[in-house]
């Protein structure tokens, strides 16, 4: 399965970054909330894409990621105690990751 995470416009050229993942890969992924946030690793467990639909008032833009779980504890209480993120259980909890927010997959040990 490819996706096209980032598409990146140089000179007049357009690139597209190409990444795969598939369902169990561990991923590190930042915040959508911002850099401050610290980045943590997650288990992919379900791909989601919606499409774009149009609405009453406004269009609602499609977006695409995957429903993760955090899978290290030590993470997980760093963004509880100093950020208030109400997580609690690694393999329990579960979270929504943008592709966007992908930052890199996990080399299998």
């Amino acid at each position: 399965m490819k996706q096209v995470l980032r598409e990146l416009v140089l000179g007049g050229c357009t690139f597209y970054i190409i990444m795969k993942y598939k369902k169990g890969d561990i991923v590190v992924v930042r915040s959508p909330a911002g850099e401050g946030i610290p980045s943590i690793h997650v288990k992919l467990l379900n791909r989601i894409k919606v499409a774009p639909h149009k609405g009453n008032s406004m269009d609602w833009p499609g977006y695409s990621g995957w429903e993760a779980t955090p899978i290290y504890q030590e993470e997980i209480d760093i963004l509880r105690k100093q950020w208030s993120i109400p997580l609690k259980k690694p393999g329990k909890d579960l979270t929504f990751v943008y592709d966007r927010d992908i930052i890199r997959k996990e080399k299998e040990k």
